[in-house]
């Protein structure tokens, strides 16, 4: 049987160039301009025609309907996330997510956005070698760096669907004609994750280190370009990442090694010779074992130093992936980041069901615990009162604590200064002020995909994934190696260093995984990684208690344990026009009734 693919409608993708807007980032490849007129005669001749397509790729997963599942698949099932004030009526489908009522007909179980980047990618990677036949400038280790940026690309895409999913169609072919469109079954997990595995090994050496910098790129806070596109450090954070949910700790440690080592050549050629450079940007921190790596550093006198760099400017020394917004008044043709700013900050131009525009409140809002417990000193969360995530993270509406709205990824300043309201006495900082969080009009936010601490966790959750509860050498000095990743994320977090963590709290497998996967959450939050690292521990451990443990209900009496009855109940339903068409995409069994009433699948 001849085999479909999810999108019917993307016919002649290649011949489709959606190039209004191209790639807002600081190379001369984001300002090359789509033809009028385009057809396949002429379209795949010459080298622009391949950087088109390559910034048509970048552009799409730009777009709205790409960030927000990126934030819903991998955030909004969390126990970070709860309704703001107007979900309920101005995003019905958002709302039912939030109840944990989830059906195929809700909007966010589509996934034609991810295969929309796929087929663009593998467009490229079909007509690359035709196109260095015809343009001697496109030499072969230029098509051999485009392939491995495409392949990326599609492969991330692919890691999120199956994240989301479970099981998802898989292809690598690139569609062109209405010949070629195909049906096709689901894959499993296991399967894909190997399948892009194998992928990105196959073609990470051909992809750049750094790309050139331009006029518009700067160092000290602000890095260059490198981090907008995919390079051999990105694929390499990718190949962490998928080796952690693979299991293979061996190779996540060596991936995560070799990234921290480029950040220190990088930091050692930018940073290490210039007063000025190394008094913005980042700065060599040891641990208490002896790990050093360069981060950027909060203090008393800069409350927000690492965030104003990683979340407000963008495109930081930390970063390793990140999307770019770029706004300037100069560049009014950009790609705005309305997924960010609707969900998390109201970055809207007219009313939503009662959502006023740029209002500052977003569709989602912080679980009320998290930002009372400052506080309260209750500390479910954040380990004290002194640990600045929890201040630049969200800002609480009142200097009462029991509202918050998120405002990473969103402000573009973040000014904290000292309380000195009535709370000044259990919370020593100010994150309630309305002139703490600056959110532009102009919604050009970066979404971060990889940045360095990240990295650094992952390998110290495989650190720790290769102990034993044994007391031997051999589990004291991978402790050791972990703790000092977990240390030095969470030091540069402090503003008060005799409260940094002490090793002889957590001295055990057990304590310290437990502080491993809270600092994630600490340093990640509201990233998008929230909701798969539970379903990786859950998929770990083959159950899903750990979902149900630290998931609450939210908007209905039902407790996430009575929710949460399995591991299929951790991922989303396949969409019902998806079902529809595709007659080898079979509905999973805790889905294939709605309503009380069989669903029909086809």
């Amino acid at each position: 049987m001849r085999q479909y693919i999810i999108f019917q409608y993307l016919r002649n993708i290649a011949l489709t160039i959606l190039l209004g807007m191209t790639l807002v980032s600081c190379s001369d490849f984001l300002n090359i301009k789509p033809r009028d007129i385009v057809t396949e005669d002429n379209f795949w001749n010459e080298r622009t025609d391949i950087d088109q397509f390559v910034a048509g790729c970048y552009t799409a997963m730009q777009s709205e309907a790409f960030i927000s599942r990126c934030i819903v698949w991998g955030e909004v099932r969390s126990d970070n996330l709860f309704p703001g004030p107007y979900v309920e009526s101005g995003s019905y489908d958002l709302y039912q997510i939030l109840r944990e009522n989830l059906l195929s007909t809700n909007s966010y179980t589509r996934w034609v956005d991810f295969y929309h980047v796929i087929d663009k990618c593998n467009s490229v990677i079909r007509m690359a070698s035709e196109v260095s036949a015809k343009d001697p400038s496109y030499r072969d280790s230029d098509v051999k760096a485009t392939i491995a940026e495409m392949t990326a690309l599609r492969s991330l895409c692919y890691f999120y669907l199956i994240r989301a999913f479970e099981a998802v169609p898989f292809y690598r072919e690139a569609i062109q004609q209405e010949s070629e469109v195909l049906y096709l079954p689901a894959s499993s997990f296991d399967y894909i994750l190997g399948e892009i595995i194998k992928d990105l090994e196959s073609v990470k050496n051909d992809a750049l280190v750094h790309y050139a910098t331009s006029d518009n790129d700067g160092v000290g806070k602000n890095y260059n370009s490198s981090c907008n596109r995919i390079t051999r450090t990105s694929i390499t954070a990718m190949l962490a990442d998928m080796y952690l949910w693979q299991g293979n700790y061996d190779k996540t440690i060596e991936c995560a090694e070799e990234i921290i080592a480029q950040k220190r050549k990088d930091y050692k050629e930018q940073f290490s010779n210039s007063t000025s450079m190394r008094n913005s940007g980042p700065q060599e921190v040891t641990g208490r074992f002896g790990r050093t790596v360069p981060l950027y550093v909060n203090t008393v006198s800069d409350l927000s130093n690492s965030f104003d760099a990683i979340f407000g400017i963008g495109n930081s020394f930390e970063s390793v992936f990140e999307l770019s917004y770029n706004y300037t008044s100069s560049n009014t043709n950009y790609v705005m980041s309305t997924a960010l700013g609707r969900l998390y900050g109201a970055g809207i131009t007219q009313e939503i069901g009662g959502l006023k525009p740029n209002s500052g409140i977003g569709f989602l809002a912080v679980n009320p615990s998290m930002v009372s417990e400052v506080k309260d000193k209750s500390f479910s969360y954040f380990i004290h009162e002194y640990d600045v995530r929890f201040y630049n993270s969200f800002r609480a509406t009142d200097d009462q604590y029991g509202e918050g709205f998120v405002r990473k990824g969103v402000a573009s300043t973040f000014n904290i200064q000292q309380n000195s309201g009535s709370t000044a006495s259990t919370v020593p900082y100010n994150n309630y002020s309305a002139s703490a969080f600056l959110l532009p009009g102009y919604m050009n936010r970066n979404w971060i995909f990889y940045r360095l601490t990240d990295v650094m966790l992952m390998e110290a959750e495989a650190l720790l994934m290769k102990t034993t509860d044994e007391d031997t050498p051999e589990n004291t000095e991978l402790l050791h190696q972990a703790f000092d990743l977990i240390y030095l994320v969470h030091y540069r977090s402090l503003v008060n260093p005799s409260k940094d963590l002490s090793f002889n709290s957590y001295k055990n497998r057990g304590t310290m995984q437990k502080l491993l996967r809270e600092e994630r959450n600490r340093e990640l939050m509201y990233e998008g990684k929230r909701w798969f690292d539970l379903v990786r521990y859950a998929r770990r451990d083959g159950q899903p208690d750990v979902v149900r443990a630290t998931v609450p209900g939210k908007l209905s009496s039902e407790s996430g344990a009575n929710r949460f009855s399995s591991m299929e109940s951790l991922y989303w339903p396949y969409n019902k026009d998806e079902l529809k068409v595709d007659t080898l995409l079979h509905q999973k069994a805790i889905y294939s009734k709605e309503g009380g009433e069989e669903y029909e699948m086809n």
